[in-house]
């Protein structure tokens, strides 16, 4: 199977899981998004805008108040090097643009990196979970963008979203 075959099942399956939580879902270039980008500036110079962004993100779910609240990074790899690599960018990010509508970070966003289930399951879990507790350890979010972060395979994404704490009219997602 193709790479972006891959990439866009594994999109398809989250987006089951989330939908029936979730108002404001925005997939990149699907039913007229367009691009999702990411920049590292509050303020966007015009002219300078390309300087500052960091990232297009695959996935943006905004809050009730149509504010960012969880950015969802489907990764085709297994290997913590490349799904690892959206934890710093997200750190650092100030504003979301989704076509011509700009949304400010004005409180910490959620991460959720997903990847594929694996054949060993249970060791590729135990590899996640020690992973993810080994990187919170070493990031201070304080002044961060990043509220907190979850690292999973898509089929304990429910699990994954109550261990950060999403909570929808007062009540818990999953």
């Amino acid at each position: 199977m193709k790479e972006l075959d891959k990439h866009n099942k594994l999109i398809n399956k989250i987006y089951e899981v989330i939908s029936p939580h979730f108002e404001h879902i925005f997939i990149e270039k699907r039913r007229g998004t367009g691009l999702i980008q990411i920049f590292d500036e509050s303020e966007l110079v015009k002219g300078k805008q390309s300087r500052y962004k960091v990232a297009n993100a695959d996935m943006l779910v905004l809050d009730e108040e149509e504010k960012p609240l969880l950015v969802i990074e489907p990764e085709t790899s297994a290997s913590p090097k490349t799904f690892g690599r959206s934890i710093p960018i997200y750190a650092i990010a100030k504003k979301v643009r989704i076509g011509k509508k700009e949304y400010l970070i004005s409180s910490p966003l959620l991460l959720l990196i997903v990847i594929p289930d694996q054949s060993q399951t249970s060791q590729k879990t135990e590899q996640l979970f020690d992973l993810e507790k080994k990187l919170k350890e070493a990031i201070d979010f304080e002044g961060s963008s990043l509220k907190d972060f979850a690292i999973c395979q898509v089929g304990g994404l429910k699990e994954a979203l109550g261990r950060l704490k999403i909570i929808i009219n007062d009540s818990m997602v999953c």
